[in-house]
């Protein structure tokens, strides 16, 4: 073999392995922007999953409500009643024939008004406008379950530790808390300085209005925060739009 074709022959070489490197170069910097992607994708697409299931579950209990003047009770796991709130879905709702986990099959929490002297679990259809006039009257006051007055301005930090200041009656709620959990991505039950609070993990009955929605780059931020939790709130007046029964 000349040394011309050796030559040749290690450029020919060399130029293959400059392609592969390129080639290389190209799948990582589609890999890190496609993941990303297609993450985002897949868990947009289950809390839209999650409205859904939402969705038909509050129907279910709207239609229940009408046909016999009651909401399901809340009861503890023990099916025990747990007028306090923290409602076991499955034995609160386990007259409905619906699912009662989210696409990631965490329960879905359910919470009633039950306020002693206009209990929307105890009524009936011939007592359950009366109960709503009752219970429509009442202020709100710590402990009964209510929604935020407000809805938090994502672009404006000086909002978040005021937004849920002012809190509302309502019939009951619903709510998918999706991937974020309890002290996990950074959601916080009171506002802070870097995100607006998540009430929806908070104890105290008084939940997110389901106006809110996915808040992407928070000012100041360099990393999109991805609230996913979704909410389905009836109020008292919704079911007071219904009477007489």
């Amino acid at each position: 073999m000349n040394d011309g074709n050796l030559k040749l022959r290690l450029r020919e070489r060399g130029m293959t392995l400059l392609e592969l490197a390129f080639v290389m170069l190209l799948l990582g910097i589609l890999t890190s922007t496609l993941v990303p992607l297609v993450s985002d994708m897949h868990h947009r697409a289950m809390a839209e999953e999650d409205q859904r299931i939402l969705g038909r579950l509050k129907e279910a209990l709207i239609g229940q409500f009408l046909a016999t003047g009651a909401l399901p009770a809340c009861l503890d796991g023990a099916g025990n009643p747990a007028p306090g709130g923290n409602c076991d879905t499955a034995r609160s709702l386990a007259g409905l024939p619906l699912r009662h986990t989210d696409s990631r099959n965490n329960p879905i929490r359910y919470d009633v008004w039950n306020v002693a002297g206009a209990d929307l679990t105890g009524s009936t259809r011939g007592t359950a406008c009366a109960v709503l006039d009752a219970a429509i009257a009442m202020p709100y006051a710590a402990g009964q379950p209510a929604q935020c007055a407000g809805v938090p301005d994502n672009q404006n930090s000086a909002t978040w530790a005021s937004y849920c200041g002012t809190a509302q009656n309502i019939a009951f709620v619903l709510v998918g808390t999706g991937l974020n959990r309890p002290f996990q991505s950074n959601e916080v039950v009171a506002g802070s300085a870097s995100r607006p609070g998540n009430r929806n993990i908070g104890t105290d009955r008084i939940f997110e209005r389901p106006e809110r929605r996915p808040v992407g780059l928070l000012p100041g931020a360099s990393i999109p925060v991805h609230y996913d939790d979704r909410v389905e709130v009836v109020t008292l007046q919704e079911l007071k739009a219904r009477c007489p029964l």
